[in-house]
């Protein structure tokens, strides 16, 4: 059902709050998507959407209704009343409240596929990329080890739909990479640190048990202890008087990589 909502309404309150408070966002486990493709892309992957809102002039688009076939809750409001709900400048005429999705850490080394550990990432973009390239290279799961939060509306738009696909879990806190590789090697996983020289090329990885791959935070990297704990280093190969690559950027090549070592 689709109802006009006054500015001064509580759900336009509430949602207008999720986009902005990430303590209002843990607290109740609830976050949003900004943008009618992504909207979309969280329903067709069967997200619970508590609710949507749109503007007055996109009342009769396609994603109202997909909203309403799919039990959505609509609401539309004023255009200038929508403009001052969303987190970007150019507001994308769709926003929803969806509820959390994260799983379990031990859901995702159940199944034995590689892993992708963003250890302290703090960069919304970059992580969120990270996500969608974890997604193309056939990555089983990601798992966000402090760092930033994973509903970060950046981080939803950067991944392009990716976080509703790929199973990720949440690992909040300062200092939790140890417990992390403990947990990772206890199930069976050999861990893998990324380093900007001296590792070894990603297809050069064993691939007789599976593989988790760490990336650490973007201007301090992993740390030393971090680093000797992992049972192996990776290196991206590059020429020139580059130091090191953006850690998205590092990523995709490490990826790939290990996706042409499984392969072999």
């Amino acid at each position: 059902m689709t109802v006009e909502l006054a500015g001064s309404n509580q759900r336009v309150q509430r949602m207008r709050r999720l986009a902005r408070d990430r303590d209002l966002r843990r607290d109740e486990g609830r976050y949003v998507v900004e943008g009618p493709m992504l909207v979309e892309q969280a329903i067709r992957a069967g997200l619970d959407l508590e609710q949507l809102l749109v503007p007055m002039s996109s009342a009769h688009d396609g994603i109202v209704a997909l909203a309403e076939a799919s039990g959505v809750p609509c609401g539309l409001v004023e255009d200038r009343v929508f403009e001052g709900i969303t987190s970007t400048r150019s507001a994308q005429p769709a926003i929803a409240e969806v509820c959390e999705h994260h799983v379990d850490g031990g859901d995702l080394t159940a199944g034995g596929g590689t892993l992708l550990v963003l250890a302290e990432v703090s960069d919304p973009g970059n992580a969120g990329t990270l996500v969608r390239t974890a997604e193309a290279f056939g990555v089983d799961g990601v798992v966000f080890a402090g760092g930033v939060d994973p509903y970060n509306p950046k981080v939803v738009r950067s991944a392009a739909g990716s976080t509703f696909r790929v199973p990720f879990a949440v690992v909040p806190g300062d200092d939790v990479i140890p417990v992390v590789l403990a947990a990772l090697s206890d199930s069976g996983y050999s861990c893998w640190a990324t380093v900007p020289d001296g590792g070894v090329s990603p297809e050069d990885v064993p691939t007789d048990a599976p593989v988790a791959v760490l990336l650490g935070n973007e201007p301090r990297g992993l740390a030393d202890e971090v680093v000797a704990a992992c049972d192996g280093t990776l290196t991206v190969p590059t020429v020139g008087e580059v130091e090191s690559l953006n850690v998205a950027a590092a990523g995709a090549v490490l990826l790939y990589g290990l996706q042409q070592a499984a392969g072999r």
